[in-house]
């Protein structure tokens, strides 16, 4: 494996003042699943968070390469979960409604998985192009795109302009924060814009991950938080400014923030994104307040999961986003305590232990198949409650659900 990178500066503002808010000690990557009967081992890598007070930007302090978070073998695939899917319908709306209309635009989206997103924008008579490193690429392949399957970076980005004259819309949908190296990631956005182009990155929001103590985004996939402020340096660095920033509740609560050379920025003038501002010089009190949180959540969680193991026995559980692979391992929780997860028919999730323990992915048929013999799932997807709630529902469950967080 690839040695991990150490930040002692802000990637955002370049700030070497940052403060130590959060540590989740050390984890399995999310997306390292070991097939089933494998004797084979996950890496463990350590999860410690910094917060830059400057652009209110959290920071991983060890950042894992690229090449080890996103290998060919890539598991998570955009197509299989309905909230992602609703969440790019609604954006390409927006961006619709923004430009008037998107016949004839080009669009690339950058970190494409299996070309979801693009699909939505193709429907709307928009021209396509995807940058995935990973083997989602294939999927995404035979639609009308145009796929490169690399990782982003200022070669890339020439490549790619070189080759269409213009790019009106660059999209980053939850990937902005998983690309190592913002200075250099910047170097190449810049590289594919025009006077004329607008970038539009929604992502995870600061804001939303403290209030609602959703502290298992903070893995390695996501090297960085961002806020309102992170965006306004980020802008700036482009010698662009932010035109427009929107809060959907996509993951629990997202930001939506487009960028470009418009003359009348909404950074001076949106009230609500003023308001917002306002509150985040609250954040790093919020840290320490989330720091609690995860005392009490570990021991009462672990309790209640163990009550319900004696009552029931091992337990089943609904849905591995690769996020819940922190929660688990914070638990402590084995194929002591659960059986079996259950994921959509077609995952390639399916055939795997879930990261650093020996509890198999199944495909959901099975459980459908024995659905009046559950009393309890536990729901690893907790951020997305009414998705997995009405999904279960329509197969017919009628006991209980318990949700991780």
């Amino acid at each position: 494996m690839n040695q991990m990178i150490e930040v002692f500066k802000c990637e955002v503002c370049g700030n070497e003042k940052l403060f130590p808010v959060i540590d989740l000690g050390l984890h399995p990557l999310c997306d390292e699943l070991i097939p089933v009967g494998s004797q084979s081992l996950c890496h463990y890598y350590p999860i410690k968070i910094l917060y830059c007070k400057k652009c209110s930007t959290a920071i991983q302090r060890y950042q894992v390469p690229k090449i080890n978070l996103f290998p060919q073998s890539y598991h998570y695939r955009s197509r299989f979960t309905a909230d992602v899917l609703n969440g790019m319908k609604e954006l390409v709306n927006s961006i619709e409604y923004y430009l008037g209309g998107l016949s004839d635009i080009t669009v690339l989206d950058i970190g494409c998985n299996d070309g979801s997103l693009l699909d939505f924008f193709s429907s709307k008579g928009a021209k396509t192009i995807g940058v995935e490193p990973t083997d989602a690429f294939k999927d995404a392949e035979g639609r009308g795109h145009i796929i490169l399957n690399k990782f982003f970076s200022y070669s890339v980005a020439k490549e790619i302009i070189k080759k269409n004259q213009q790019i009106d819309v660059v999209t980053f949908t939850n990937v902005f924060a998983h690309i190592e190296n913002l200075p250099e990631l910047l170097r190449a956005v810049d590289t594919v814009m025009s006077d004329n182009s607008i970038l539009v990155v929604e992502n995870h929001y600061m804001g939303s991950v403290l209030e609602k103590k959703q502290f298992d985004t903070f893995y390695h996939e996501h090297p960085r938080t961002y806020s309102i402020n992170s965006f306004i340096h980020i802008a700036e660095t482009l010698g662009r400014k932010v035109i427009d920033v929107q809060f959907p509740q996509r993951y629990g609560g997202n930001i939506r923030v487009v960028i470009g050379k418009a003359k009348d920025a909404l950074s001076e003038a949106n009230f609500n994104m003023k308001v917002k501002m306002q509150h985040e010089s609250a954040f790093l009190e919020q840290f320490a307040q989330m720091r609690s949180f995860i005392d009490t959540w570990k021991s009462q969680k672990k309790a209640e999961i163990l009550e319900l193991v004696g009552t029931h026995g091992k337990l089943s559980a609904k849905a591995f986003p690769g996020r819940a692979a922190i929660l688990v391992a914070m638990l402590g929780l084995t194929e002591s305590e659960i059986e079996v997860v259950y994921e959509k028919p077609g995952s390639l999730k399916i055939g795997h232990y879930l990261p650093g323990t020996r509890i198999p992915i199944r495909s959901d048929e099975e459980l459908f198949a024995r659905i009046d013999q559950v009393e309890v799932l536990l729901n690893l997807a907790w951020h997305i409650p009414k998705e997995i709630e009405g999904y279960l529902c329509e197969h017919g469950f009628k006991g209980r659900i318990v949700h991780i967080i």
